[in-house]
């Protein structure tokens, strides 16, 4: 007699059905995998041949992930994951039962990242602004820590 987890192993695996549950899984751990800031601007959208597709919010972010590919490839791995790739798309909404807090402190790393982005500008209200607006983009659909 066959087990219990084989019989649904298999039935998964002829139904197609196990990349849903994996992106499940990474969908849940997604801001532990790839980090808060990351996980704001990016979506876990589907998975087909072991590779991930990552929806990015805007093409500077895309640019930007780009660089990490490899090390988000490598978190991935134990997830079954062979390779990814990113699309620009719209990112789902946070749902209600883990709402963006406003206020959230930014880190040491955030700070320097605003300073180093806006040191050249030499407009004191422009650098302001771009300070706003870059925090906002940081901190977006982060909770209170």
């Amino acid at each position: 007699m066959e087990s219990l987890h084989n019989i649904l192993r298999n039935f998964v695996k002829d139904f197609g059905i196990e990349g849903g549950a994996g992106l499940n899984a990474i969908r849940r751990l997604w801001p532990d995998i790839v980090g808060p800031t990351i996980a704001v601007h990016t979506f876990p959208d589907t998975i087909k041949n072991k590779v991930l597709t990552i929806t990015v919010d805007t093409p500077q972010w895309m640019h930007h992930l780009s660089f990490y590919k490899e090390d988000i490839s490598e978190k991935l791995r134990s997830y079954n994951i062979g390779g990814i790739r990113f699309r620009i798309g719209r990112i789902p909404e946070i749902s209600p039962e883990q709402p963006g807090e406003l206020n959230v402190e930014l880190t040491e790393d955030d700070l320097r990242y605003i300073e180093n982005t806006v040191k050249n500008i030499k407009d004191e209200e422009l650098k302001e602004k771009f300070r706003v607006l870059i925090t906002h983009g940081l901190t977006k659909g982060r909770k209170k820590g």
